[in-house]
């Protein structure tokens, strides 16, 4: 037992560490968000772009196609989501339900979903059950900033790719 005690101690002080670097959100306050967005569900395929700026209201949440129509522009209050603009058929109750459960959970607080693995380049959270269950794989690349975030929701065949854009222009 003596021996293992290093090793034990070892094995969660990495976990601790790894925890740490890899808890940040993906908006940092002051700083806007862009990201590639894909979205596939049922053979249908939807590409663009989501922007995410911290406001005083909250998170606001633009997502675009590349040819200029607005998908979806939200505002994720604390106890609310205003919807300032969305496409009419994502407009229904249990999708906007869905999008505002995803959104706080990449975007506001990533304990909402529960932990399932984490590796130095991968975290893997589920959330919900049923309709609502969403798994959410967030990979880093070597600085330990977030690269990819996928959000599939295996009951409805819906997935949501998030990839960051790489530029070089300052906010």
């Amino acid at each position: 037992m003596a021996r293992r005690l290093p090793k034990i101690l070892m094995v969660s002080i990495f976990c601790l560490a790894a925890n740490a670097v890899f808890s940040q959100p993906i908006i940092v306050p002051g700083k806007t968000a862009r990201h590639n967005l894909q979205i596939d569900t049922r053979g249908n395929h939807l590409s663009g772009m989501m922007i995410a700026r911290p406001t005083a209201a909250g998170p606001r949440v633009l997502a675009t196609s590349y040819f200029g129509p607005t998908i979806f522009d939200f505002t994720l209050a604390p106890d609310s989501l205003k919807v300032n603009s969305c496409v009419e058929p994502m407009r229904r109750p249990k999708v906007l339900a869905l999008l505002e459960r995803d959104l706080r959970v990449i975007l506001v607080d990533r304990n909402r979903a529960k932990l399932k693995k984490q590796t130095p380049g991968l975290e893997l959270r589920k959330s919900g059950h049923g309709f609502s269950k969403s798994v959410f794989t967030i990979t880093y690349n070597a600085e330990g900033n977030i690269d990819q975030v996928l959000i599939k929701h295996p009951w409805i065949r819906l997935r949501m790719t998030l990839e960051e854009l790489k530029n070089d222009s300052k906010d």
